[in-house]
C-alpha cells in the first residue's frame, strides 16, 4: 500500500470509530479520501501546533514533509481510472475582509484544484452559493448542505468537501431478477426491500475473528471494487471492525467462488458536522483562537466547521455515490449463498492504489 493510501486507511479507521460512537444504530456513510483532502487543504496554510494536530488527526504525519505532493499524485491516479466517473471537490470559504496570501492561493490551486473564496456569511445568498457549488460538484446528488440560518456573520471559515463516484458493475444484475425480500434491521424488526440477485463467480472470503463472510464486486475494468462484509448473525455487526476489513481485502485472502448473491438496492445520503469528532481526535487549536493559519492570511483565522455529506446509490447497473489475519478461504466446489438481508459494512476502493473512497455501515433501508 502506498504511504498516502495507508495514511488515508488509518484515518478511515479513526473517523469511523468517532462517528460510530454516536451512531451505533444508524447508517454511516463517508469518504475518507475526500475528508483527508479537505484537511490537507487546511494543513497547507497552518503552522506550529495547529499543523501538528491536523497532521496527527488526519494520519498524514507519516508522509510529511511531502504530504501535499503525494496526495496530488494519488488524486491524479484516481482521476485517470477508466470507465468510472470520480469527482472530488474541495472548497474553502472565508469571511470577507480577510486578505488571503497569494502564495496560499497558488498552492491550493496547483495542488488541490481549489479556489479559496471570500464571502459574506451574514447573507443567506452565501449559503445558497455554497449549496450550489456542492450540488455542481456532485452532479446534482447532494443538495442543501447548509440549512437556513446555519451560517451567520460570526462564521470565520468553512471547509467543505464533496465527492462523486459512478461505476458500472462488470457483472450487472438483471432487473427481472429483482424481487421484494425482508431485510432484518435487528432480531425483531423486518423491512421489505428490493433485493437484486445473480449467480456468478466472485472473489469470496471468510474472516474467522468476526464470524463474517465477504465478497468483491468489481466495477468495469477492475479500477474500483465494492467489498461487502456480512456477519453470519443478524446482530453480529458489532463484532466487525473496519481494521480487520481493510486487511481482509488483500487478494491472497480471497478465492474465486461460484455464488448465488442477493443484495438490496438502496440509496443513502448522510451529513455530518465533524467539528467535535476532529477535536476528539486531537485537532483542537484549529477550531479556537489558538489557531495558527498564518499560511493562509496575515489576519487571524480559525476553522468554524468541517462539514461532510455523502451520497450513494446501489442498483442493478452499478453504484453512484456523491481491509489478513485469520482469514479462512472456503472451497469453491459448490455454489454458496451470499444473502445480504441484515446489517453489513462495505468499502469502495481504488484497486491499483488500495485507496478507500467510501465507507458504509448499512443498518436500515431508507424508506
Amino acid at each position: 500500500m502506498e504511504p498516502m493510501s495507508k495514511s488515508i486507511g488509518e484515518f478511515a479507521l479513526d473517523i469511523f470509530k468517532e462517528i460510530n460512537s454516536s451512531n451505533s444504530d444508524s447508517n454511516i456513510l463517508y469518504s475518507p479520501v475526500s475528508l483527508a483532502a479537505s484537511l490537507s487543504l487546511a494543513l497547507l496554510g497552518s503552522k506550529g501546533d495547529t499543523a501538528s494536530q491536523i497532521e496527527k488527526a488526519s494520519e498524514s504525519e507519516n508522509v510529511v514533509p511531502d504530504v501535499h505532493n503525494k496526495l496530488k499524485a494519488l488524486f491524479d491516479k484516481l482521476k485517470t481510472a477508466s470507465d468510472s466517473e470520480l469527482k472530488i471537490g474541495n472548497g474553502l470559504f472565508t469571511q470577507l475582509n480577510f486578505p488571503i496570501l497569494k502564495s496560499y492561493l497558488e498552492s491550493a490551486q496547483t495542488l488541490y484544484q481549489a479556489n479559496l473564496k471570500s464571502v459574506d456569511f451574514g447573507k443567506d445568498k452565501t449559503r445558497e452559493y455554497i449549496n450550489t457549488w456542492v450540488e455542481a460538484e456532485t452532479n446534482g446528488k447532494i443538495k442543501n448542505l447548509f440549512a437556513p440560518n446555519s451560517l451567520d456573520k460570526n462564521t470565520s471559515m468553512i471547509l467543505v468537501n464533496a465527492i462523486y463516484f459512478k461505476g458500472k458493475w462488470i457483472k450487472t444484475f438483471k432487473k427481472d431478477n429483482t424481487n421484494n425480500a425482508l431485510f432484518h434491521v435487528n432480531e425483531n424488526v423486518k423491512i421489505p426491500v428490493p433485493m437484486m440477485s445473480q449467480t456468478e463467480r466472485f472473489n469470496y472470503g471468510f474472516v474467522e475473528e468476526m464470524d463474517a463472510q465477504f465478497i468483491e464486486l468489481p466495477y468495469e475494468n477492475d479500477d474500483f471494487s465494492m467489498f461487502i462484509f456480512l456477519p453470519n448473525k443478524i446482530s453480529g455487526l458489532q463484532k466487525i471492525t473496519l481494521e480487520l476489513l481493510m486487511k481482509s481485502t488483500d487478494s491472497k485472502n480471497m478465492q474465486k467462488t461460484k455464488l448465488e448473491i442477493h443484495i438490496p438496492r438502496f440509496k443513502i445520503e448522510e451529513s455530518y458536522d465533524l467539528t467535535s469528532h476532529l477535536k476528539n481526535m486531537g485537532m483542537l487549536d484549529a477550531f479556537s483562537q489558538k489557531a495558527n493559519l498564518s499560511g493562509i492570511s496575515d489576519v487571524g483565522l480559525f476553522v468554524s466547521k468541517v462539514i461532510h455529506k455523502a451520497f450513494i446509490e446501489v442498483n442493478e447497473e452499478g453504484t453512484e455515490a456523491s481491509a489478513a489475519t485469520g482469514v479462512v478461504i472456503q472451497p469453491k466446489s459448490a455454489t454458496r449463498q451470499f444473502i445480504v438481508n441484515h446489517p453489513f459494512l462495505c468499502l469502495i476502493k481504488h484497486n491499483a492504489t488500495n485507496t478507500i473512497l467510501f465507507c458504509l455501515k448499512f443498518c436500515s433501508p431508507s424508506l
